[in-house]
């Protein structure tokens, strides 16, 4: 069943993403990837448990990713104020 508190949109984006992180998961794991097979599986194991309710939709707003560019920007106003 899926999350209750997520939009349309969001539920369709989390099934797209854990079938297509599975899918690549598959195609590591058949070329001997393992941690890369490893970091697929746990981005399919966090969509899929959101999607379920399992875990919160939402974290701190992006906090741990690097390559995000929210996250970019941010650092980037800060790294300008200390110049």
């Amino acid at each position: 069943m899926p999350n209750q508190s997520l939009r349309q949109s969001e539920i369709d984006s989390l099934q797209y993403i854990s079938s297509m992180t599975n899918e690549l998961v598959q195609m590591a794991e058949a070329s001997r990837f393992p941690m890369i097979s490893y970091l697929l599986g746990m981005a399919y194991a966090e969509a899929f448990d959101v999607l379920r309710g399992a875990r919160p939709a939402r974290h701190a707003q992006l906090s741990g990713n690097p390559l995000h560019p929210k996250t970019q920007a941010k650092d980037h106003r800060a790294h300008a104020r200390r110049a």
